[in-house]
């Protein structure tokens, strides 16, 4: 996730890189740098960056024979793949389990966790591409090593080295300043149709994105990680992290691995490897603040928060060699693994519980129950202490840089967001027959689709639009949208061939997101509903409030999944 970008980017990271000679960056790398198993394995199971001494990293047929060869190894490891690129790539999926397994059916029935991690999502941030297959080939080639093998008796291990496969074959020298290494260049951060793929979440424009929300969906992952390099600040983090930033999702799963889980794998990684690691943030201008990133679902980590799944965003610091990013990503990977399965009931428990709640929440909903819509960063009541550098600017006017000097800064940690706007969960939405662009949308992410099955008048709450906001700016493709609305009851006529989405389902608090007018990452947001949209027009998607004394037919044909 690239996170500032300056005209001084090469002379701060050749002062910074001194600073790490100097004084050490983020701690040694004794466990993970052995974990890697590099000597002595063939060359057809070394990943490009261990063979050219992490000058280069790998295109997308070297991930590809590398996978391969682990398959044909080991008879725990199956190589398929989760879809294809723009361009037609496979985008592949190494599942590891003792018995092995290929379908997520398998994975349920073995009662095990299902725990994945995939790289590559920015082509341009290559340390989990490297880092993943690393670990594919140290899981599956040696199954009954201790750790190893704690982890394939608790859980099925889903890996997806290079998601941005079409992105990572662009590669130029020059495609992500900010980063040390590797020298020869990475792909770039964009995909093929020049989409960011960690802001296609919501809307899911991307083939890529839509073929790993379908995975999101299929296998129901315990946990993932999503992982990245950054680089914004300089700070003595070998790696920083965020668990989902969304507070409308259940809030159980976020709580535990923000509150719970994250700091006991900090701990430990400093203990067994002496990685520094943290909750991802920037300072502010005056290093009186640290700052994280947006709550928008848009981004990959919020948007899995919002489904009620674990998820954790990995950031490897882009001011530490390429060698040491893969190393830390690889033991940020395998702690949280070893974590999770040590876990193994507790997170189970949570996930179930907080999936059956947000079911129960829309069976009988009272208004009580209230999903926020658009957010603000709130800070944490406690300051914090960030390991950084005495930093000075080279002339006036120009970024300050890092020196040699260690300096600690405590600071108020914003990383947490408080709802501006709430809406109260309803029943259910109906959407007329004319908007079966947003139906396969739902169905895109998942979310059931019902048919009404017969005509009938309905009791609803209607949206009126007033303000309207476009932003001038394209984004993505997009001119955002930003509408105030006011709801009335009403009633509405409505026939067998209308839409009908509950939110008594797993998915019913991001169907809440993406169909609400003023949500501030939701389908209007997004254009999808721009014809329909204007000052003193009705919003043509309808709530129902209140659970009816009719029910809808279901079939097979309208079901989303």
């Amino acid at each position: 996730m690239e996170i500032l970008r300056t005209p001084h980017r090469r002379s701060a990271l050749r002062a910074l890189t001194l600073a790490v000679a100097a004084f050490g960056f983020g701690g040694l790398h004794t466990q993970s740098q052995a974990a890697t198993k590099s000597s002595g394995t063939p060359s057809d199971l070394l990943t490009t960056a261990e063979r050219s001494a992490f000058q280069s990293t790998s295109r997308h047929e070297e991930v590809m024979a590398l996978l391969r060869a682990i398959a044909k190894r080991s008879p725990l490891a199956t190589l398929t793949t989760f879809g294809q690129s723009v361009e037609g790539r496979d985008l592949p999926l190494l599942i590891i389990a003792d018995p092995p397994i290929a379908t997520p059916a398998e994975a349920q029935a073995s009662g095990k966790l299902v725990l994945f991690a995939f790289g590559d999502i920015h082509a341009g941030e290559v340390c989990g591409k490297e880092a993943l297959q690393m670990l594919a080939r140290d899981i599956a080639l040696h199954p009954d090593e201790p750790g190893n093998r704690a982890l394939l008796d608790g859980a099925v291990v889903l890996l997806a080295p290079i998601y941005n496969a079409d992105g990572n074959e662009r590669m130029a020298k020059d495609n992500r300043p900010g980063q040390e290494g590797p020298i020869n260049g990475m792909g770039q951060r964009p995909n093929a149709q020049g989409l960011d793929l960690n802001r296609d979440w919501m809307k899911l424009e991307a083939p890529e994105t839509r073929a790993m929300v379908k995975l999101l969906t299929d296998w129901n992952p315990t946990l993932t990680i999503d992982t990245h390099t950054t680089d914004g600040s300089y700070h003595q983090f070998a790696l920083t992290y965020a668990a989902p930033q969304n507070p409308s999702g259940p809030a159980a799963p976020i709580l535990y691995v923000r509150d719970t889980m994250l700091p006991e794998v900090s701990r430990r990684l400093v203990e067994k490897t002496g990685y520094k690691t943290y909750f991802y943030g920037n300072f502010n201008r005056e290093h009186t603040a640290w700052y994280t990133y947006s709550s928008q679902p848009r981004f990959g980590c919020p948007y899995r928060g919002l489904r009620g799944q674990m998820a954790i965003l990995s950031e490897a610091h882009a001011h530490t060699s390429f060698a040491q990013r893969v190393r830390s990503t690889l033991a940020f990977v395998r702690e949280n693994f070893a974590y999770a399965v040590e876990h193994a009931s507790e997170m189970r428990a949570i996930q179930a519980k907080a999936r059956r709640e947000t079911i129960e929440a829309g069976q009988n909903p009272d208004g009580s129950d209230m999903i926020g819509i658009r957010h603000k960063i709130a800070a944490f009541d406690e300051p914090v202490t960030i390991p950084g550098f005495v930093e000075k600017a080279p002339a006036p006017g120009k970024r300050p840089l890092p020196t040699g000097e260690k300096r600690d800064y405590t600071v108020q940690r914003f990383g947490r967001f408080e709802a501006t706007l709430s809406v109260a969960r309803p029943w259910g939405y109906l959407l007329p027959p004319h908007l079966g662009i947003i139906v396969e949308k739902l169905k895109q992410h998942g979310v059931e689709v019902q048919r009404l099955g017969a005509s009938r008048d309905v009791d609803v709450a209607a949206y009126t639009v007033g303000k309207v906001e476009r932003e001038e700016r394209e984004f993505q493709g997009h001119h955002g949208v930003m509408v105030d609305a006011t709801a009335t009851s009403a009633v509405r006529r409505v026939t067998e061939n209308w839409w009908l989405v509950r939110t008594a389902q797993p998915l019913g608090t991001l169907a809440v997101y993406l169909l609400e007018p003023e949500s501030d990452d939701g389908l209007t947001h997004w254009n999808f509903l721009d014809r329909w949209i204007g000052k003193g027009r009705e919003y043509p998607v309808f709530r129902v409030e209140r659970k009816p004394d009719w029910a809808p037919v279901a079939d097979d044909a309208s079901a989303g999944g």
